[in-house]
């Protein structure tokens, strides 16, 4: 059976979120594959970028405050009306 691999495939691949008979599947089509294995070489290449690159800034104060205020803003409760649940702005 040929399974069709996408880059979120991949992307669970690299980061070790597949069952280990996905992963031996998606192995095997790196080896036969060329234009995977090109995919699958630029994502790994992109994901060790990523994960070596240290974040010096913290958010300021005013920030995390802009954020929780925002997600404060909003709260859902059950409609007496329909049975679905409706968003209300505070």
């Amino acid at each position: 059976m040929n399974k069709t691999f996408t880059q979120n495939d991949l992307i669970r691949f690299i980061y070790n979120e597949m069952s280990v008979e996905e992963a031996d599947l998606l192995t095997d089509s790196l080896r036969q594959d060329v234009d995977l294995k090109i995919a699958y070489d630029e994502l790994k290449a992109s994901s060790i970028l990523l994960d070596s690159t240290v974040i010096s800034k913290k958010p300021s104060a005013f920030t995390i405050s802009k954020i929780q205020s925002y997600a404060r803003a909003f709260s859902s409760t059950k409609s007496n009306v329909i049975d679905r649940i409706d968003l209300i702005l505070n």
